[in-house]
């Protein structure tokens, strides 16, 4: 076993992704985790989970606390870090290794990047376009490919649950398709607008926060549901016909390997992605279209016939973060 450290990048609160899915699944694998939050709230770390625990103030944490917690530890630290721009930051942890999850290709981030693999003892990435890219630049650098996963907490494999007959009041009752997550420049707004358009008879919704971009007024089959509590997701999520990954193919987007494929998929729901690389990779549990035109008649034919909801379940429920986690172990120790 091990103790991980999260250092302060993203908030627990903000949002459920990659690295809060994976720490929660390190610490129930029995490592010990400090999530390290960019508050500074005058309260001592909170133990959220057995094992897991979300820092709160991480200056006076790291300077009064985790002395004491260094002296007394009988396992290896490891500290896991998403964002290159803290590299010279790490040593502060005096850890046994650090490891650098490159999940995304934001061209900001490239500056930072060479020294984040200089400290780095390993890399870890999430797509087949990242470790081709980190093994041309890096080659003697240890590298491992671990994508992202299913949380089973979602519980959206298990399509009896009680809250499928739960109607939000701000869903539509006619056909629907749908996608969740945030409203960013990389969403293809005008094919969703012409989603919305020529699927005259169904409804496209979209749910989760604007990020980096204004949602315009919406137009008739269009619907800015707005960022809803984590816990409501699944609810949403089940209700819809059809789910969607419209995104425009740039940078950052081919270099995605997106968490909600995933999600969509345990939930039995088809799935209509833009040309992604690692949805391609997903085929044929999601449709991959090759054109605009192509997305339009992939989600019209999907509304008409969903498919093979079980044979999604199933993938899912081989890509798991607890999957995730067994591949970890075996790459890091």
């Amino acid at each position: 076993m091990a103790i991980f450290i999260y250092p302060p990048t993203i908030d627990w609160s903000w949002m459920k992704q990659r690295p809060q899915q994976l720490m929660k699944y390190l610490a129930r694998a029995g490592h010990t985790v400090y999530y390290c939050n960019k508050t500074q709230e005058e309260a001592p770390p909170e133990e959220i989970s057995p094992g897991l625990y979300l820092v709160k103030h991480h200056e006076r944490w790291l300077k009064a606390e985790w002395p004491d917690i260094q002296k007394r530890k009988s396992a290896p630290v490891i500290v896991w870090c998403t964002l290159p721009q803290l590299s010279l930051s790490l040593q502060a942890y005096q850890a046994d290794k650090i490891i650098y999850d490159c999940v995304d290709e934001f061209p900001q981030w490239a500056p930072y990047e060479w020294d984040m693999a200089a400290t780095a003892d390993a890399i870890i990435c999430t797509s087949e376009r990242l470790f081709r890219r980190i093994t041309r630049q890096y080659p003697d650098k240890k590298l491992a490919l671990i994508r992202n996963a299913y949380d089973t907490d979602m519980r959206l494999h298990l399509p009896g649950e009680p809250d499928d007959q739960q109607m939000p009041e701000d869903f539509p009752t006619v056909p629907t398709l749908g996608y969740i997550g945030a409203w960013a420049p990389w969403i293809d707004s005008k094919l969703v607008t012409r989603l919305a358009r020529e699927q005259s008879e169904a409804r496209v919704i979209i749910i989760g926060p604007e990020f980096g971009r204004k949602f315009l007024p919406s137009r008739a089959g269009l619907h800015f549901s707005g960022m809803k509590p984590h816990h409501q997701l699944p609810g949403y999520l089940r209700l819809l016909d059809v789910c969607l990954i419209p995104f425009l193919l740039n940078t950052v987007t081919l270099a995605t390997n997106p968490i909600k494929a995933y999600e969509y998929l345990a939930a039995g729901k088809p799935v209509i992605s833009t040309g992604l690389p690692e949805c391609h990779l997903m085929q044929p549990f999601v449709d991959v279209a090759s054109s605009p035109e192509n997305f339009l008649k992939l989600a019209a034919s999907r509304l008409r016939d969903p498919g093979d909801c079980e044979a999604r379940r199933k993938f899912a429920l081989q890509n798991t973060w607890t999957h995730r986690v067994k591949e970890i172990e075996a790459f890091v120790f």
